[in-house]
């Protein structure tokens, strides 16, 4: 991982989207700061896309797309995104929105064979907010181990499912998406190549994303992930989450 300051201005030019995480990256300890939330607006009224991308549930990402200055928020992992034209929010589903019931009653018996080798493990209290997927809390409102995260991880995989630890959940689901996939789907419908785009993240579900796009950014506290992720960003910022963040947009907007 190299130094936010290394990225070339001719990168940094060419930028004409920017995908950002929320937790632990846009968000700073449980707090969306004013710092934060203005440096996202100034982004967008320069005239890049703003695309939020999360594992947060359903229920928040419709608020996201309507109060915030986003173009578009992917959420539960890359389960569905959700923007507005005119005063209507779209949703679109990254499969079809019939096997959402059979997906969640597969995704009850799994955790139900979770409890029975951890019994404290609670999920989310966003939980009653969300559509495609469970989230397992490990440091929101509960602590759990990263060593049993990542024993739930590799417990769902060998059953079939997908998993991923952010620095809050584990997020656990059926189906063949991730953020990656379903950030692909959503530039393609703006029009914009993934070599344009930047993304910042801090945790091991955004792993495909620092695969996947060459302007990839992690806030600072990224680095204790590290053993954990396929793919590391290319860039790392000095500060960590919304601070992280700020230093990476007053960077973009230095080039311009």
């Amino acid at each position: 991982m190299h130094s936010l300051s290394e990225m070339s201005a001719e990168s940094s030019e060419n930028i004409k989207a920017l995908l950002f995480d929320l937790d632990g990256t846009f968000i700073t300890e449980d707090n969306l700061k004013a710092e934060t939330y203005n440096s996202l607006e100034k982004i967008k009224n320069r005239g890049i896309k703003t695309i939020a991308v999360t594992g947060r549930p359903a229920g928040w990402c419709d608020l996201i797309a309507r109060w915030w200055p986003v173009d578009a928020v992917i959420g539960e992992n890359g389960a569905f995104t959700y923007f507005k034209e005119g005063k209507k929010i779209i949703r679109k589903t990254f499969h079809d929105s019939k096997l959402q019931i059979s997906y969640q009653n597969r995704l009850r018996s799994l955790f139900e064979e979770l409890l029975s080798k951890y019994d404290y493990l609670k999920l989310a209290s966003d939980q009653i907010f969300r559509h495609w997927d469970i989230a397992i809390d490990i440091d929101e409102q509960a602590k759990v181990s990263m060593d049993i995260a990542t024993d739930i991880v590799n417990f769902c995989k060998k059953r079939g499912a997908n998993a991923a630890i952010s620095n809050v959940h584990v997020n656990i689901w059926f189906g063949d998406y991730n953020k990656e996939h379903m950030s692909l789907v959503v530039l393609q419908s703006f029009g914009i190549n993934k070599n344009d785009i930047i993304y910042i993240g801090d945790s091991p579900n955004d792993s495909p994303m620092f695969g996947c796009f060459p302007l990839s950014v992690g806030v600072s506290s990224v680095s204790k992930y590290s053993s954990l992720m396929e793919n590391l960003p290319h860039y790392i910022t000095r500060a960590d989450s919304g601070k992280g963040f700020s230093e990476l947009i007053n960077f973009i907007l230095s080039t311009r």
